[in-house]
């Protein structure tokens, strides 16, 4: 695994931390506001403005133009000067962006918020809103100042100082819940000042924690950084023809973003019953766990992976990084096919595993939006991938095209939600719509990788990997789903007993004898199959954990290694 597999370890261990910590806030913040009501979807609301520029800022405009830029600064003889003037940059334009979106507060939630929301509860999340914005400017100085660790090969702070955020907003939950208890119920004019600062300002002072953290290992590598004014001689006419694709897709996700919040926060309104029907608290929720999976493997992966791509095809080495992709890709395939079978399973049980703070009734609300959601983590994970790649090349436009497929996809089952799904079923519909789109722009990524790399890209191996992969991933799917489905029937498991601590350890022995069983059968499917690419990343992350220190375990990554040389025999 090398270097890769070291960095993603380390990414994906800090993404780990990261995730367990934010679990743990959004179990407080249920808690202290539930998942359902008018302050549950405010909230939701109000935080969705952020992460939604912060995920342009990071999969679009930053990463399309900074990354590859580090990597050549970084190679050049005055490249103090030249960071300095790119961090400079980025954050004047952060600067820009926040102030830009502080001031229009009242218009932008308006976007994003259905019309059946009144003056007084628009109050109520414009509130949560205006103390949220400022996250965009320290979400995007860690994605800057992260970056520059990545492409120096720095990955341990950048991994784990998210936790420090989890840990300011858990702090910030916890004191509400103290002094204020339960909120979910209460009347509008609940909402002071005070209550907003304990929810919504701890969170953005962790995000603030969270990216001053990353100077610590700045300054250790030797990096002092200083403004420095100026555009000149930092690459921003390479850069621009990129900026312009980037700006696109921005727009594109900025439309199906705000259609998702807008359709999710009116549903409940629409139906008439804001405490039965999945709103925008229901659907914030269910993508909490959704993204597990997708945050901890896939985005790992990708920002390991990342900058060594860069750098071999500024080396014209074009052969390397299509193999590094292709790799990536498989690894990643594997992962989240795993993932995907068992969570489909145990949807429910699951959802009652990470928000025991609430009812089953509510977890029953979520977790048909997990299922929609879950459907398409392969699928996300592949476009990750390949849009870094296409970055890489500083190639703007391909992650364009495969972008407008997705979106308009998306967008067009989003409005026919809107039009013709009754209320109390469109949130659930919109995690579909997520699902659809990815799978249906599957064939227009593969067609253009090819067209990139050429034979480099070996499609065939590629799609014969993928085609053991679906068939793993079925047997696994049945197989955790008989062991969910049998272990809920005998323990008497339902939507009216979830609810409790024993419960909740039910709910956790479901989810494991699901996920133990699911696993048994993807591997002997794959390893049936002869999969080399599975038992590879078996045996590197035995010797990674020194489980082969182990007889049995080193007879068994024996037995998969002489397969694996058979079967490469027999190809031959």
């Amino acid at each position: 695994m090398s270097s890769v597999g070291k960095n993603s370890l380390i990414m994906a261990s800090g993404t780990l931390a990261s995730r367990l910590t934010g679990m743990i806030r959004s179990i407080l913040l249920a808690a202290a506001l539930g998942t359902t009501g008018i302050a549950a979807n405010a909230y939701q609301t109000g935080s969705t403005v952020p992460q939604v520029v912060y995920t342009l800022i990071s999969g679009g405009l930053f990463n399309a133009i900074l990354v590859p830029q580090i990597v050549r600064t970084l190679k050049s003889e005055n490249s103090k000067e030249q960071l300095d003037k790119l961090v400079t940059l980025s954050m004047v334009i952060l600067l820009g962006m926040t102030a830009a979106i502080m001031a229009s507060t009242h218009l932008i939630t308006s976007l994003f918020l259905s019309s059946e929301w009144t003056g007084p509860q628009r109050t109520l999340a414009n509130a949560f809103t205006l103390w949220c914005t400022p996250q965009i400017f320290f979400y995007g100085l860690y994605t800057v100042l992260g970056q520059i660790l990545a492409a120096k090969d720095k990955f341990g702070v950048y991994a784990w100082s998210s936790v420090a955020a989890n840990v300011v907003s858990c702090a910030g939950f916890i004191a509400f819940l103290v002094i204020f208890g339960n909120a979910s119920r209460q009347p509008l004019e609940f909402w002071t000042a005070d209550k907003i600062t304990l929810t919504a300002g701890a969170w953005t002072a962790g995000v603030a924690l969270q990216a001053l953290l990353l100077f610590i290992p700045l300054l250790r590598s030797g990096y002092r950084f200083s403004f420095a004014w100026g555009v000149r001689g930092i690459g921003l006419r390479s850069m621009g023809s990129v900026a312009v694709w980037s700006l696109g897709i921005t727009i594109m996700i900025q439309i199906t973003s705000i259609l998702i919040t807008r359709i999710a926060s009116g549903a409940p309104l629409a139906a008439g019953d804001l405490y039965g029907v999945a709103g925008n608290g229901s659907y914030q929720n269910a993508m909490t766990i959704y993204i597990l999976p997708y945050s901890l493997f896939a985005v790992s992966i990708a920002t390991a992976i990342f900058p060594r791509m860069s750098h071999h095809i500024s080396e014209d080495r074009t052969d390397t990084a299509a193999h590094i992709l292709s790799t990536a890709m498989i690894s990643s395939s594997l992962i989240m096919c795993f993932f995907t079978s068992v969570m489909l399973a145990i949807s429910f049980p699951l959802t009652a595993v990470f928000l025991p703070s609430i009812d089953g009734y509510q977890m029953s609300l979520i977790s048909p939006i997990l299922f929609a959601l879950t459907l398409c983590l392969p699928f996300t994970s592949l476009v990750l991938l390949a849009q870094r790649s296409f970055y890489a090349f500083e190639d703007g436009k391909s992650p364009f095209i495969i972008a407008a497929v997705q979106s308009g996809i998306q967008f067009l089952i989003q409005i026919a939600t809107w039009l013709w799904v009754p209320p109390q079923h469109q949130t659930a519909m919109l995690g579909y719509a997520v699902s659809i789109s990815y799978m249906m722009c599957l064939p227009v990524l593969l067609v253009m990788l090819y067209k990139r790399f050429g034979t480099a890209f070996h499609i065939g191996h590629f799609t014969v990997t993928h085609i053991k992969i679906a068939l793993a991933s079925c047997i696994t799917f049945l197989a955790a789903w008989m062991t969910s489905h049998g272990l809920s029937k005998v323990l008497r498991f339902t939507v009216e007993s979830a609810h409790g601590k024993t419960a909740w350890l039910i709910a956790v022995l479901i989810c494991l004898a699901s996920t133990v069983a699911g696993a048994l059968a993807f591997s002997l499917i794959l390893l049936l199959t002869r999969t080399p690419e599975f038992s590879d990343n078996v045996a590197t992350v035995a010797r990674r954990l020194r489980l082969d220190r182990y007889p049995v375990v080193s007879r068994i990554l024996e037995c998969l290694s002489s397969s694996q040389s058979s079967n490469s025999s027999s190809t031959k």
